[in-house]
């Protein structure tokens, strides 16, 4: 079961909209590896990809994911989920 906040799925389509333009990008993929952070797995229209990682309060960061096994989460992901539900977690 997932946890998602309505803020973290209203924040992760406003970042991706600001940051890359609002057409041309779908979710393939809603995780929320901890209570106070969810990641949205993005793919563009020319097949690249990145990870949208929202907190349970609207903050968003993003990691290109080109490159990195669909099956193996990388470490900067793994740092940045940690880095961010430990903010979360603070306010």
């Amino acid at each position: 079961m997932l946890q998602i906040a309505p803020d973290q799925m209203s924040s992760a389509g406003s970042y991706i909209s600001r940051e890359w333009g609002d057409y041309g990008y779908s979710i393939e993929k809603i995780e929320s590896p901890t209570h106070r952070v969810s990641l949205f797995h993005v793919v563009a229209s020319d097949g690249s990809r990145f990870i949208v990682a929202t907190d349970r309060w609207g903050n968003s960061r993003h990691l290109d994911s080109h490159g990195y096994a669909a099956d193996k989460q990388p470490a900067e992901l793994t740092e940045l989920v940690t880095e961010m539900h430990a903010t979360a977690s603070a306010s």
